[in-house]
């Protein structure tokens, strides 16, 4: 025969047991949507992980597009240079040729004049 204090225990027991498997299952929902959050939290960072890839992919691509524009126009600078300076070299050359044709002119009209006149 059960007596009433085993009935009583056995009752303060059970109450004992309910209010822990309560305060476990409100812990296990509390951490579930904490799981959740942090799940969502996750996959928003990670979205923004591969907005950023992408982004920096094209920045790199831009980059390099840049890279290699600014190497052709030094390319074609370097051949325009090169080429001033030889026409540079050329001008020089006739300048040259051009003030000594003239200074022969003038020495010889020097000469000119210094000698008399023929007669006629």
């Amino acid at each position: 025969m059960v007596t009433t204090e085993q009935l009583l225990n056995a009752w303060r027991e059970a109450t004992r047991a309910a209010e822990l498997a309560e305060r476990l299952a409100r812990l296990a929902s509390e951490t579930a949507k904490r799981a959740e959050l942090s799940a969502e939290t996750a996959e928003e960072i990670a979205s923004l992980a591969e907005r950023a890839a992408e982004s920096a992919t094209a920045a790199a691509e831009r980059a390099r597009k840049a890279a290699v524009e600014a190497r052709d126009l030094a390319q074609r600078d370097l051949q325009a240079t090169a080429e001033a300076d030889a026409t540079e070299s050329k001008t020089r050359g006739v300048e040259q040729a051009a003030r000594s044709a003239y200074h022969d002119a003038e020495a010889l009209a020097r000469t000119r004049h210094a000698e008399p006149p023929e007669p006629y």
